[in-house]
């Protein structure tokens, strides 16, 4: 394979996974169906008794969301996750509840406002304004409903705020608590509608960590979401919501939601394994553009089939993956299998200690280091049909350490930024007590929110979190995925390339 060939194909690499984030996936449902990959961790999701998707950042949450919104998004979840709903799925309607505006035009409150109306909110003030947010989504699709002329028992007034205004919190709260009773009701008729018809109402949540400015804001609005749908999950048998959640928003400590336990039967989580995340990156390259689709069948059956709603569906075998990654990087990462095993080495970097994996670090690692491979192309050391280097996904690797701590730090846990510092330098596997000594002499600002009040509470915040873990030696180690973000070492490890 020539020069130009080669550089070609890494710039439509670049361009093909360079939108590895769901803020920044393509509103063109066409192509967004080409770069979903459905999972079996997705096959529950269809399901009425699954409440509640829970997802680290990065772990797909917010595609599945905006997938559920495109009818056939549903349709070709069903069919390839081999749920027979396909009839089933004829006879429901989804609305949005909350989030996801940028994609379907829709307007919600904005942050500002929730962050007023939560100084003085007590518990019946979020009844109503997630019973309100609920009324107003069914209100915007009222011309789908069979029997609507149950609607004209809410005084006009509410609905006409609730289909136009519903970015006016303090506009709409008040009317809204003032008539539960009535709204009540007539979701109540809503739902008894839906049996007769033998439908279902679906209501989808997510980027409830926009609800507020302030994350310590979060925690009862999100509460009273779940405890709102608790209630309403004894009272209605038809109408059923999916609320897209982080799992550091979902923590025990942060809801202090007495009744969590009883959501255990109605959740899942999004956890991605290895196998799924190479189908997911090929996948990504299959669908980009035709020569990527060419160079990824010099491996012999590497497309499983071709779905005429979600495009090229590589294998997820690990002959398939495997011959891939040799044939884009090499079989080793090194002159030999001492520098690791090119298929193995990369998801075993980019793993937290708890073995979990971000999709959006896996594809942002490959879409990093074919960007390392453009500015310093050196066609000598890409041989055959190679068109990656070992050592640029090295350099990749720290690069995507370093993201992988800014977007925890962003919002989830702004701490970290506070202990990068501490941690600078410090060469692991170490003793805990040096851990231990670098928490105590961090310097916390007020508003980093840190999870604990002594070390040993952070340390085991740490541990929970997968940015840490105890060896049966005692020592204490970090994985790469974070290492590098934290700036410390490990004796050993990769260098950067120059």
């Amino acid at each position: 394979m020539d020069e130009t060939t080669k550089k070609d194909l890494l710039k439509i690499l670049v361009d093909a996974l360079g939108q590895g984030l769901a803020e920044q996936e393509s509103n063109h449902e066409p192509e967004f169906m080409k770069n979903f990959l459905p999972i079996p961790e997705h096959k529950r999701v269809l399901d009425p008794d699954t409440l509640l998707i829970l997802g680290g950042r990065g772990a797909g949450k917010t595609q599945l969301f905006r997938l559920l919104a495109f009818p056939n998004g549903r349709g070709a979840l069903a069919d390839v996750t081999g749920v027979d709903k396909l009839s089933f799925l004829d006879r429901t309607m989804w609305v949005t509840g909350y989030g996801g505006e940028r994609n379907h035009g829709l307007k919600f409150p904005s942050q500002e406002s929730g962050e007023i109306f939560s100084d003085t909110a007590d518990v019946l003030d979020w009844r109503a304004f997630w019973l309100g947010l609920t009324l107003g989504s069914v209100l915007r699709h009222i011309g789908d409903f069979p029997g609507s002329n149950v609607f004209e028992r809410i005084p006009s007034e509410i609905k006409k705020t609730l289909t136009d205004e519903l970015q006016l919190v303090s506009v709409w709260v008040p009317m809204v608590k003032k008539e539960l009773e009535i709204i009540s009701f007539v979701l109540d008729k809503v739902d008894e509608t839906l049996i007769k018809e033998d439908r279902w109402l679906f209501i989808t949540y997510d980027e409830l960590d926009k609800l507020t400015i302030s994350h310590s804001k979060l925690a009862i609005p999100i509460r009273e979401l779940l405890a709102f749908w608790l209630d309403r999950w004894r009272r209605w048998d038809r109408i059923r919501p999916k609320i897209f959640l982080r799992n550091d928003l979902f923590a025990p400590e942060f809801l202090g939601f007495p009744d969590a336990s009883k959501l255990q039967a109605y959740q899942i989580r999004l956890e991605w394994q290895a196998s799924w995340l190479y189908q997911l990156f090929m996948k990504r390259m299959a669908n980009s553009d035709a020569r990527l689709l060419q160079y990824l069948q010099k491996v012999p059956d590497v497309i499983s089939k071709h779905d005429p709603i979600l495009g090229y569906i590589p294998r997820s075998e690990e002959r398939v993956y495997q011959d891939v990654i040799r044939n884009m990087v090499g079989q080793f990462m090194g002159k030999d299998a001492k520098k690791g095993i090119t298929h193995r080495w990369i998801p075993n970097h980019l793993q937290d200690s708890n073995g979990r994996i971000a999709p959006r670090s896996f594809i942002k690692l490959f879409e990093r280091a074919a960007r390392f491979e453009l500015e310093r192309f050196d066609l000598k050391q890409l041989p055959d049909d190679r068109l990656l280097q070992p050592t640029h996904l090295q350099g990749a690797l720290m690069e995507t350490s370093i993201d992988r701590i800014r977007e925890l730090a962003e919002e989830e846990y702004p701490w970290l930024n506070d202990l990068k510092p501490s941690l600078a330098g410090i060469e692991v596997p170490t003793a805990k007590s040096n851990i231990l000594a670098a928490i105590r002499n961090t310097e916390w600002r007020k508003e980093s929110k840190v999870p604990a009040s002594d070390s040993d509470g952070i340390f085991k915040v740490l541990l929970k979190l997968g940015v840490l873990e105890t060896r049966s030696d005692g020592k204490v180690n970090m994985p790469d995925i974070y290492l590098y973000g934290f700036s410390m070492l490990r004796r050993g490890g990769i260098r950067r390339p120059k």
